[in-house]
């Protein structure tokens, strides 16, 4: 009933305050006029600006304000504006505009009316800032959050219409590599003029139509008075028990010379640099080329845990664009990020097939060093040809000390400390040459090569005994053992592709491509006795010594062909695969050949429109680590051994994407669904004792399906954008634990609700609520919940200070019961317009959560978690812009 009632008055206050204008968009022999803009501007002080995107059909809406008077214009590319003088209280409410036809061919169309909010063409949107935002805000992030149909993550990255931005560019160029985390977290909301967005992306003019680019690109045009011209902020703040913040954003930007300067150093929890900052900042390969999967675990050179007791790091980027000529250009960056973390965690674990029950007490210690460049020539030496070349080098040391205590049910505690050093170096380098030779023909070379070496240094200290039965021990009053790890591996990718136009419906490309993989993989493990003498562990099955080869010929033949509004590409591969592995204590070769079709179909109704379908059958095969058949140290519980005998897993993956944008109704849909069906799977096989774990590989003929539906939903409703998102996934598979083989399934769902103030008069308001199911079935039955509530509150309480705030609550129900989790910051910022110096009030945690939960399972684990948080913290902040 107390809904009812809001709705009745929602729709009440619509009516009393606004007034509908509708209508069509046409030429003069009735034709619509899709993407038309039409602006209605107040002549009334006070009003604000109102905008409307003709639809496929040229239908518009105008939401316009009562007593308003306005003057509405509607242009289109090729014709003459037209003008409506919109009289306050009007009782008009339908109008068609007729647009003439200019007569003029331009190669380059000028938009003369001084003012356009939204420009749609066929693949690029393009937002004017200013008529979405109120301000207020002080980052890129804050702006893009009031453009309608983008998203912005907690992690920084960027949706527009469902779809992930892959590159971020300003002023066309790439922004510290691509990454979007950096921009949107830094460039000045003052500076941003405009925000474009590029679907279908290819850097290369002359493959557009060829290229099937997927990539959405977000540039970001800067204000005139910030070109040529340093710009930025400066940021230092401090609080009670020397919490501190100090954060430099610098920027200039002119024709010839691009130059980002980001720092920031602070112990108070905020994620400077995280694993998907790292993930997008690898450079080095080629897009042309498949991605393959990280042989080195990249996850432990980042600082993505943010729930630590206590922290500290440091973060500089330089980034570096420069237009030596016409001709040629540099693109590069440099970055170096040191962070140190202190952590503990408490957490509860529930072996289901031994029914044992563990509790861990864990106190961690982690520093991360990490230095990465990328630079990138491009080179047109005409307008038919294109070269590029791109090096990329990283370094990074990664070193954790853990002093562990984990108890069995009714048993004493048994203590370990831990010690992790990990060095890791790569140099990745690609060579791209493309060449138009004429309206039929084009052709693209690349090659690619890649180096890493990774050694990590592991070392356990007890007093007891650990791993009975797998680990050959020596007795001794104390024990310590150590394993050294070195990993060395070689790639080299090749791929030559030639794009034939038979006419503009009709293509035939041809490839032909090589990878080549070698990979040294050396592991040792021995005990280091009280008395200074060490026992080596190779007697007893341990370490590894693996040459690992594995090089892949393909020929490929793609055939494009457009049926009107529908375009189909059928896609065959024969690749012939050689895989060769040389162990301590056998040789393997397989060389199998295998035929893998694709499938790509595109169809778009209309201009707002798009169905995506997507079909392969590929291979997959083991990597190093797999393969190496002699026992390795995995942790204090568990020991891994690979397996030579490993061949190809076989799958088939299916997926479906539609989009549908109404700029007349306000609807946007985003909806995806994929489906993967594998044979000849490789699953570990465990063997559990008590806690202790033992696995390995095995390939079997058993099959494994995974399948996932999401999609979400928007509407903007009157001064409102609403969005609701649904999501539903399943995994089921055969796993064999201590001799028994069970069928195990695995579902996901999550629904969820957000509404958002869309009103550059109204305080920025969003609340968002989201509800996930969790549920696991093989040997027991197992449900997981969680909910959550979070809600954003930013508005101007007196002229230039403003109120932020965000409030989250999470509810984690499991087994034992639910725990509930609040967390509250707010800030007050104050600074004059057009005057350089800002002060901030800066909380955290005020509600001084000391610890969070997290639940999990696996095969044959539940996990209930607790992992303890900072404390409330307090900072008093001056702020420069510059």
């Amino acid at each position: 009933m107390l809904i009812y009632k809001f709705l009745v008055l929602f729709l009440v206050v619509n009516l009393v305050i606004s007034q509908t204008l509708t209508g069509v968009v046409q030429d003069t022999i009735g034709n619509p006029l899709p993407n038309a803009n039409v602006i209605a501007k107040p002549t009334t002080e006070g009003a604000s600006l109102k905008f409307a995107i003709a639809d496929f059909k040229g239908r518009y809406k105008l939401e316009l304000e009562k007593n308003t008077i306005y003057q509405i214009r509607v242009s289109y590319i090729g014709h003459q504006e037209h003008v409506l003088n919109y009289q306050a209280n009007s009782n008009l409410s339908n109008y068609n505009f007729v647009l003439k036809q200019t007569g003029e061919q331009l190669k380059e169309v000028i938009i003369t009316h001084k003012y356009e909010p939204v420009v749609v063409k066929k693949d690029t949107v393009t937002f004017k800032v200013d008529a979405f935002t109120s301000g207020n805000e002080r980052k890129l992030k804050e702006q893009l959050e009031k453009l309608p149909g983008v998203e912005v993550g907690k992690d920084g990255s960027v949706t527009y219409q469902g779809k992930r931005v892959s590159t971020l560019m300003v002023e066309n160029k790439p922004f510290f590599g691509g990454g979007t985390k950096l921009g949107v977290e830094n460039i000045p909301a003052d500076a941003v003029n405009k925000v474009e967005f590029l679907d279908h992306f290819n850097e290369v003019g002359f493959l557009k139509q060829v290229s099937d680019s997927d990539k959405l690109v977000m540039n970001i045009q800067l204000k005139e008075d910030k070109k040529k011209f340093v710009f930025g902020d400066l940021s230092a703040a401090y609080g009670p028990q020397d919490y501190y913040l100090g954060h430099a954003a610098l920027f200039y930007y002119s024709p010839k010379l691009n130059v980002g300067y980001i720092a920031d150093a602070n112990n108070y929890g905020e994620r400077v640099f995280s694993f998907e900052d790292l993930m997008r900042f690898q450079g080095g390969v080629s897009s042309f080329l498949n991605q393959r999967k990280q042989l080195t675990n990249l996850y432990n050179f980042s600082m993505e845990n943010n729930d630590v007791r206590q922290t500290k790091s440091h973060f500089h980027a330089l980034n570096l664009n420069y237009s030596f000529n016409p001709k040629l250009d540099l693109q590069g960056f440099v970055l170096f990020s040191d962070a140190k973390q202190a952590t503990q965690n408490s957490t509860n674990l529930q072996y289901l097939q031994t029914n044992t029950q563990e509790n861990r007490n864990s106190f961690g210690n982690q520093k991360n060093t990490l230095g990465m460049t990328n630079w990138k020539l491009d080179y047109s030496p005409n307008k038919n040809t294109k070269w590029f070349y791109n090096i990329h080098a990283e370094a990074a040391a990664n070193q954790n000390e853990t002093n562990l205590f984990s108890q069995i049910f009714a048993q004493n505690a048994t203590q370990f400390n831990f010690w992790n050093q990990t060095d890791h170096a790569s140099i990745k380098q690609y060579i791209e040459r493309h060449q138009y030779h004429n309206k039929k023909n084009t052709t693209t070379l690349v090659i690619n090569h890649t180096y890493t070496n990774e050694k990590p240094e592991k070392t356990w200290l007890t007093d007891q005994t650990f791993l009975p039965g797998l680990l050959p021990l020596q007795n001794d009053s104390f024990y310590e053992v150590m394993q050294i790890k070195q990993n060395q591996s070689n790639v080299i990718d090749a791929l030559f592709k030639h794009y034939y136009l038979w006419n503009n419906y009709h293509h035939l490309y041809t490839i032909l491509g090589i990878n080549l993989e070698q990979t040294h993989l050396n592991t040792s493990e021995k005990q280091l006795l009280t008395n200074g003498q060490s026992i080596s562990f190779e007697n007893d099955g341990f370490g590894n010594d693996l040459f690992y080869r594995f090089n892949n010929y393909y020929l490929g033949l793609e055939y494009k062909f457009k049926i009107g509004n529908w375009i189909n590409k059928p896609m065959i591969y024969q690749h012939f695969y050689e895989l060769k592995t040389q162990n301590i204590s056998s040789n393997q070769k397989f060389t199998p050949y295998f035929l893998e079709p694709q499938w790509l179909s595109e169809f778009e109704p209309n201009s707002s429109e798009k169905i995506t379908f997507h079909y392969k059958l590929t291979n997959q095969f083991p990597n190093a680590n797999q393969m190496a058949n002699q026992f390795s140290l995995q942790s204090f519980n568990a020991v891994f051994r690979g397996n030579a005998l490993l061949q190809n897993e076989r799958f088939h993956h299916l997926n479906f994407r539609y989009n549908k944008n109404n700029m007349y109704t306000g609807w946007m849909l985003f909806a995806n669904a994929s489906y993967t069906r594998k044979n000849n799977t490789i699953r570990n096989v465990i063997a559990l004792q008590g806690i202790d774990q033992f696995t390995t590989p095995l390939q079997t003929n058993n099959p494994e399906t995974n399948w996932n539906v999401n999609g979400q939903v928007s509407k903007k409703i009157y001064r409102f954008n609403l969005r609701f998102n649904a999501s539903i996934s399943g995994f089921e598979y055969l796993q064999e634990i201590n001799g028994v083989e069970a069928l195990n399934q695995r579902n996901n769902q999550r629904i969820g609700v957000t509404l958002r103030t869309a009103y550059k008069k109204w305080p920025s308001v969003s609340v968002a609520y989201n509800h996930g199911f969790s549920q696991f079935k093989g040997v027991q039955t197992n449900r997981f919940e969680n909910q959550s509530f979070d809600a954003n509150f930013d508005y101007e309480v007196v002229k230039h200070l403003v109120f932020k705030t965000n409030y989250q609550w999470n509810n984690a129900l499991f087994a034992s019961g639910n725990n509930i989790i609040q967390v509250w910051n707010a800030s007050l910022f104050y600074q004059k317009k057009n005057h350089p110096f800002g002060f901030e009030l800066k909380a955290n945690n005020l509600l001084n959560v000391d610890r969070r939960f997290q639940n999990s399972f696996s095969d044959f684990l539940i996990s209930e978690q607790e992992i303890f948080v900072l404390p409330r913290i307090i900072l008093l902040g001056l702020h420069y812009k510059i």
